[in-house]
């Protein structure tokens, strides 16, 4: 089964029906899952959503913490024929932890997060992969791990 996505231009996205391919090395607690069968028109827009799975009992702050100190939650590209023109997170949940005076906007479980990208006219045709980075710090109520960027490769094929 197919669905079929459109952005602003006459573009299209399709997601094919399958499995997601979950990207994570051992011992994170924070993976990043895509689907195969993406497809993109040159010269169109296109919007890719990616699913960043967090472990059970962890946390990660959101894209624009409640603090100055804490790591914000940031996905960025890297640039090429298909370039990122835009990153949507989404509403963070406030929460109170015993180690802080306010809350904390963070984001917990299945966080979806969508990238909108503008394939170039001249793009090559075929299959291609966009790289990119997720750079967060996760935690528990009682500590924090050290800040990670997780790789993410998402597999286009542009006709």
């Amino acid at each position: 089964m197919r669905s079929r996505r459109c952005c602003s231009f006459t573009a299209a996205l399709t997601l094919a029906a399958g499995v997601a391919w979950p990207q994570a090395p051992a011992g994170h607690v924070v993976s990043v899952e895509t689907r195969p069968g993406l497809k993109a028109r040159r010269g169109a827009e296109l919007e890719i959503p990616l699913q960043v799975a967090i472990r059970s009992g962890y946390h990660i702050n959101s894209n624009a913490p409640a603090e100055d100190y804490l790591i914000p939650t940031v996905l960025s590209w890297t640039p090429g024929p298909v370039a990122a023109k835009g990153v949507t997170y989404p509403k963070a949940e406030s929460v109170k932890y015993d180690f802080s005076s306010k809350p904390l906007l963070v984001f917990s479980g299945a966080v979806p997060i969508t990238t909108r990208f503008a394939v170039a006219a001249d793009a090559p045709k075929g299959e291609t992969r966009l790289g990119g980075k997720l750079r967060y710090q996760a935690c528990t109520d009682k500590m924090c791990l050290a800040p990670r960027t997780l790789e993410v490769s998402v597999p286009v094929t542009i006709e």
